[in-house]
C-alpha cells in the first residue's frame, strides 16, 4: 500500500499535519528547540480568533490550531465570484508585505490559509525563528509562493505547486504570467487593484442591459394593458422578489439555529437592510458578530446586550460593520450616542479608508488624520471617565466606612452606658457582723 503523498506544506515544515477538529501539526521533538514559555505565548495570541494549543512531550510537539467553524479554506475560493478572488488576493499581499514579526516565519501556501466572511485571510501555522520550521524567513521562497497563491486563487486552472514550480513551462493566461512576473509588492498590488477595477466595470456593463430591457417592457406594457398594470406588477413582484425573499428569511432561520452562520450571511447578501424584519436583523447581525475580528470575551459581551428588543439601530450598526459598510455604521453610533460603538466604527472606518485605491494620497492623509484625532479625543474621554468613575467608588467606599465606624462607636457607647446603669442599681453587699 503505498503511502500518502505529503502536501507541500509538509515537505516544507518536515512535519505530519492532521484535520480533524481543526488542524495539527505535529514535529518531532529532535527538530524543534521551543523551550521558551514566551514563544508558546506569542504563538497563541498570533490571531485573537484562531485557537492555538501547544503540547509538548518526549517525542514530539504538537500544535493544534481550531479555526472558528465560519472560516473556509483555501479551495472555497473556486466557488466564489471573481471580484472577490480578488478582494482575498489583494488582503493576502497586503497581509504578507506588512508581517513585522521578525521572529515569526511566514510559509504561504493553500494548505496554510484560511478566510473569513470578508475574504480576510489568517495563517494557520508560523515558524519561530531558530525553534519551530521554518527556522529561518528565505524572502524569495517567501515572494514566489505569495505570487503562486495569488494565481492560484484568481484562475484554478492550474494548483499552486504548478505554479509555483513549473509556471516556465506552462500555457497560463497572460493575467497569471503578469502575476507572476511582478518584481516588488507594489506591482503585485497594482496588478491586482487593476484587475478589481476590470470587474467592476464589467459587472457596472452586465446591470445596464437588464434595466433598458426593463423600460422597454414598462413602456410596452403601458401602452396595451393599462389596466393590468396593477396586477402584472404585484404578480411580478410576489413572483421575482416577494416570494424568494420570504423563503430566503425562512432558510435564515434554520441556518441560524443550526449555528450555519456563514450561510445566514450569504443567503442575506443581496437584500438590504430595510427589507427585513426585526428578527431576521437580529440574525444577521449575530452571524456577523461570529465572524468579526474580536476576541471571544468582547463577541460574548456583544451578544449578551443583543436582544430581539435591542434598538433596531444596534442591529444594523453590527450589519453594516459586518457588510463593510463602515461609514455608515458610524453614522448610527454616533445617532446612539455610544462611545465604544463609535471608536469601534472609527477604526472599521480607517481600515477602510486606507484600502481605497481611488482616494488621493492627500485627501486620504487628511481624512486619516482626522479619524485619529477623533479616536483619541474618545480614548481620552473614556480614560478620564474610567478616572472619575473609580474616584466616586472610592469616596463611596471611605463613606461607607465612615458610617460603619461610626455606627460602631454608637454601639459600644450605648453598651458602655447600660452596663454602668446596670451597676448603679445593683444593691450593695451587707457589712459582716462582730460575732460572726
Amino acid at each position: 500500500m503505498s503511502e500518502k503523498k505529503q502536501t507541500y506544506l509538509e515537505q516544507q515544515l518536515e512535519a505530519v499535519i492532521t484535520k480533524e477538529d481543526g488542524y495539527t501539526f505535529i514535529f518531532q521533538t529532535e527538530k524543534v528547540k521551543l523551550d521558551q514559555a514566551a514563544e508558546i505565548e506569542m504563538l497563541k495570541e498570533m490571531d485573537p480568533s484562531i485557537k492555538r494549543e501547544i503540547t509538548l512531550t518526549e517525542d514530539e510537539l504538537r500544535v493544534h490550531v481550531q479555526p472558528p467553524e465560519t472560516y473556509l479554506g483555501f479551495s472555497s475560493l473556486n466557488k466564489k465570484e471573481e471580484r472577490s478572488k480578488w478582494n482575498f488576493s489583494y488582503q493576502l499581499v497586503k497581509k504578507v508585505k506588512n508581517h513585522s514579526l521578525s521572529r515569526l516565519h511566514l510559509i504561504v501556501c493553500p494548505e496554510n490559509i484560511s478566510f473569513d466572511q470578508s475574504f480576510t485571510p489568517y495563517f494557520l501555522h508560523y515558524g519561530v525563528m531558530e525553534s519551530i520550521p521554518p527556522y529561518e524567513q528565505n524572502s524569495d521562497r517567501l515572494w514566489q509562493e505569495l505570487k503562486a497563491c495569488v494565481a492560484a486563487a484568481v484562475d484554478s486552472n492550474y494548483s499552486f505547486e504548478q505554479y509555483l514550480k513549473f509556471n516556465e513551462t506552462l500555457d497560463i493566461s497572460k493575467v497569471s504570467r503578469e502575476l507572476l512576473s511582478a518584481a516588488t509588492y507594489s506591482e503585485l498590488l497594482t496588478l491586482i487593484e487593476t484587475n478589481m477595477r476590470e470587474v467592476d466595470n464589467k459587472n457596472a456593463a452586465l446591470v445596464s442591459i437588464p434595466e433598458k430591457k426593463w423600460k422597454l417592457t414598462r413602456y410596452i406594457a403601458l401602452g396595451f394593458l393599462v389596466l393590468l398594470v396593477p396586477a402584472l406588477v404585484y404578480t411580478a413582484y410576489s413572483l421575482f422578489s416577494l416570494h424568494p425573499k420570504q423563503e430566503a428569511f425562512v432558510e435564515t432561520n434554520e441556518y441560524y439555529l443550526g449555528n450555519d452562520y456563514s450561510e445566514v450571511v450569504s443567503t442575506l447578501t443581496s437584500y438590504s437592510i430595510e427589507e427585513m424584519p426585526n428578527v431576521v436583523k437580529f440574525q444577521l447581525a449575530s452571524s456577523y458578530i461570529v465572524n468579526e475580528s474580536l476576541t471571544e470575551d468582547q463577541k460574548e459581551s456583544v451578544q449578551n446586550t443583543l436582544t430581539l428588543q435591542s434598538d433596531p439601530q444596534y442591529l444594523e450598526y453590527w450589519i453594516h460593520v459586518g457588510r463593510g459598510e463602515a461609514k455608515e455604521a458610524l453614522d448610527l453610533a454616533r445617532n446612539l450616542e455610544d462611545r465604544d460603538l463609535i471608536v469601534f466604527g472609527l477604526i472599521k472606518y480607517q481600515d477602510q479608508i486606507k484600502a481605497d485605491t481611488e482616494m488621493n494620497s492627500e485627501e486620504k492623509q487628511q481624512e486619516l488624520q482626522k479619524i485619529d484625532a477623533e479616536i483619541k479625543q474618545f480614548k481620552e474621554e473614556q480614560k478620564a471617565q474610567k478616572k472619575e468613575e473609580e474616584q466616586k467608588l472610592e469616596e463611596e467606599q471611605k463613606a461607607k466606612e465612615q458610617v460603619e465606624e461610626q455606627q460602631k462607636a454608637e454601639e459600644e457607647a450605648n453598651d458602655a452606658a447600660e452596663q454602668a446603669k446596670a451597676a448603679e442599681k445593683k444593691p450593695a453587699a451587707p457589712a459582716k457582723s462582730g460575732s460572726d
